[in-house]
C-alpha cells in the first residue's frame, strides 16, 4: 500500500510496511492497527498524536525521528534505539506491551508509562524518569544506571534491580516483597 508523505487522521490497518522507508513522513492523529514495521525506516519522520496497537516494530531505525504524545498498546519493539529520536518533542507511553533491547538513554521520559509491559534487556542511562509508571511491568535484565526515578510507580513490578547509589529514588513506590532489597534507600514508600 501506498503512504503518503503527509498525512492526518487517518486508520492503517494490517499494513505489512517492513523494509519500507518513510523517512521525512509525517503523521498526526493516526492510529496504526495490527501494522508490521520490521526494518523499517523511520528517519527524520514525524509522528505526532499517534496510536500504535499490536502493531511489531522489530528493527526499526528511529535517527531524528520526532514522536510526540504516542501510544504503544500491545505492540512488540526489538532493538530500537529510541536514543536516536529527536530528544525534544519526544514523548511516548507504552501499555501491555513487550520490548526487548532498547535504549531509553539521554532522554527526559518524565511521567511516561510502561504499565503491564515487559521491558527486557533494556537500557536507562542517564533518563530522567520522574514519576514514570512501572507497575505491574518486567524488567528483566533491564538496566537503570544514573537515573531520576524520584516518585516513579514500582508497584507489582518484578525482576528489577536498581542500585540506589548510581539512581536517585526519593518518593518512589516500591511493593513487598521485591523492594525487600531497596529497604537501606532514603525516602521509599512500601505498599503492602
Amino acid at each position: 500500500m501506498f503512504v503518503e508523505t503527509s498525512n492526518e487522521d487517518k486508520i492503517f490497518k494490517a499494513l505489512d510496511l517492513s523494509n519500507v522507508s518513510l523517512e521525512e513522513h509525517s503523521f498526526t492523529n493516526c492510529t496504526f492497527e495490527n501494522c508490521t514495521f520490521i526494518n523499517g525506516l523511520l528517519r527524520n519522520a514525524k509522528f505526532y498524536s499517534c496510536n500504535f496497537i499490536c502493531c511489531n516494530m522489530s528493527f526499526v531505525k528511529v535517527e531524528g525521528c520526532y514522536l510526540q504524545n504516542i501510544t504503544f498498546d500491545g505492540c512488540k519493539l526489538v532493538c530500537i534505539e529510541f536514543y536516536r529520536c529527536n530528544k525534544i518533542f519526544f514523548s511516548i507511553n507504552i501499555k501491555q506491551s513487550v520490548l526487548l533491547n532498547c535504549n531509553f538513554s539521554d532522554l527526559n521520559m518524565k511521567q511516561t508509562s510502561f504499565h503491564s509491559s515487559q521491558l527486557k534487556e533494556c537500557r536507562f542511562i542517564n533518563t530522567q524518569l520522574t514519576e514514570a509508571n512501572f507497575s505491574n511491568t518486567d524488567l528483566q535484565g533491564s538496566i537503570f544506571h544514573n537515573c531520576k526515578l524520584d516518585k516513579a510507580d514500582f508497584r507489582n513490578a518484578k525482576n528489577y534491580v536498581i542500585n540506589l547509589q548510581a539512581n536517585t529514588a526519593k518518593k518512589a513506590k516500591f511493593s513487598y516483597p521485591e523492594a525487600m532489597t531497596l529497604l537501606q534507600a532514603f525516602d521509599i514508600i512500601i505498599l503492602m
